[in-house]
């Protein structure tokens, strides 16, 4: 269990380094985020934190950034804001007025990639319809300044539609549920995070909907965009 100290200060990392993807320090955690600790005791839980595995130090002089563990917890700690997911929910609401239920998933893929800010996926459970939006929002990532990173995830795109269908066919996806990194079951997209959430349509059919990028990604912002997609088709 971590502390409440501990929790704070984990949080202030996780989002200053899905703002500005570069290692934290504690230096820029106390400034920038007014935590009320000296420097030299946010520097102690930040070892602490690194030793238990909830950050890692990437080089000898950086500063540090969050883990697969971290990002978990983080999530485990932050829960769902109905209010804030009301507000989100009518940028989806041109959504009710399609009649087509092909143009439905088009429309809502590019939607929810363009709220993200990531690459965004939507379909039909069963029937191998596979809409993908947001190549220019992904790349976009600091991420992907690499090449070689550009590469892979290009390959990943291309060959997503029938892992996507056979694995989250299966699932219950009552719920937004969250893939960081090595927890994903598409074993392409184990560098990557995915988050995936059924929800109901105007149609009589649940389509699925999923937003794929980096680890370094807005969880909470998130998951009340797929959230907020939900409510706006249960209500």
């Amino acid at each position: 269990m971590l502390t409440e100290r501990q929790k704070s200060i984990l949080g202030a990392l996780i989002q200053e380094y899905v703002e500005m993807a570069e290692p934290v320090s504690s230096g820029e955690l106390v400034k920038k985020y007014r935590l009320p600790y000296s420097p030299a005791t946010v520097r102690n839980e930040l070892l602490r934190l690194d030793r238990d595995g909830f950050i890692v130090q990437p080089h000898t002089s950086a500063g540090r950034i969050p883990t697969d563990k971290g990002y978990r917890f983080f999530i485990g700690e932050n829960l769902p804001d109905p209010k804030s997911e009301k507000r989100i929910e009518k940028s989806f609401r041109p959504l009710r007025s399609i009649n087509n239920e092909f143009n439905f998933l088009k429309h809502a893929s590019r939607l929810l990639s363009e709220l993200s800010g990531e690459f965004s996926m939507a379909g039909f459970f069963g029937r191998g319809v596979l809409y993908k939006s947001g190549i220019a929002e992904a790349f976009s990532d600091p991420e992907f300044a690499d090449e070689k990173r550009i590469h892979e995830f290009s390959e990943l795109i291309d060959f997503l539609d029938d892992d996507f269908k056979d694995f989250f066919v299966a699932e219950g996806l009552e719920e937004p549920r969250v893939f960081i990194g090595e927890e994903n079951p598409i074993r392409e997209a184990r560098n990557y995070t995915m988050i995936i959430s059924g929800c109901p349509t105007p149609y009589g059919e649940e389509a699925v909907f999923g937003i794929l990028g980096p680890r370094r990604m807005d969880y909470n912002h998130n998951l009340a965009l797929l959230r907020a997609m939900q409510r706006l088709f249960n209500d």
